[in-house]
């Protein structure tokens, strides 16, 4: 009987070892974005790419990792870093805004004014995590990506969230335990691709065409159109 659950465990086509098939995944695509990440400038890319295939691998798409994921840094690098150098402009600003105000007198105006940089800080990083999946999904100009981030950074708020809080949460503990820097630098990567992977492919497939497909497929017709704008897809 051991031996029988043994050998339905390391099956490759058992449940468990898909599970750490796709664990293997991710903790690769975690730890691509955070090497094609180090000039720093070449992150919104890096994002990008990452997006791509974790969503590909969502939707049982994306046989390989590391092929995929370079055509996908390739093809968003230029738009890519357009995005990353804006974000960097804006985080910059707060940032700067944030420490001359610490330079004052703490008084409730300063305290509030520093509490509203935080608000917009984290809106704008909400944001950004939302802007490169748009990258990654669709063909948009900088512009349309912006606008439907902000879309979908509301409509899924409290996920993104829950994605912003695990990334700052796994620096937060490598810098104040180094120890465990290998453990986060593994994990925490990886469960914010797959988070993030899961998340925006539910959310576009009502703007993807995948949601109508399946719809077709129940039904046995095609579903009546809506308003959306057609866009085209990566």
């Amino acid at each position: 009987m051991e031996r029988r659950i043994t050998v339905q465990i390391f099956n490759p086509d058992s449940k468990f070892s898909q599970f750490i098939y796709s664990v293997m995944d991710y903790v690769k695509l975690g730890l691509a974005f955070l090497l094609f990440s180090i000039p720093g400038i070449t992150a919104g890319a890096a994002a990008a790419a990452v997006m791509t295939v974790g969503m590909r691998i969502e939707r049982k798409e994306a046989p390989t990792i590391f092929r995929p994921f370079w055509q996908a840094f390739k093809d968003n690098f230029r738009q890519g870093t357009i995005l990353t150098v804006l974000f960097m402009a804006v985080f910059g600003f707060l940032a700067a805004d944030w420490y001359v105000l610490m330079q004052m007198e703490q008084t409730l105006l300063i305290r509030l004014i520093c509490a509203i940089i935080f608000v917009l800080a984290l809106l704008a990083a909400e944001l950004m995590m939302w802007a490169f999946p748009t990258l990654a999904r669709f063909e948009l100009t900088n512009r349309q990506i912006i606008h439907n981030a902000v879309i979908h950074m509301f409509a899924r708020f409290p996920q993104t969230l829950l994605a912003l809080a695990a990334a700052v949460g796994g620096f937060i503990l490598a810098a104040l335990f180094p120890q465990v820097l290998p453990i986060v630098t593994l994990f925490v990567p990886a469960f914010v691709v797959w988070y993030m992977s899961r998340t925006c492919v539910k959310r576009f497939r009502k703007f993807d065409g995948s949601l109508e497909e399946e719809q077709e497929e129940a039904v046995g017709e095609k579903p009546p159109q809506d308003d959306l704008q057609t866009i085209q897809l990566n």
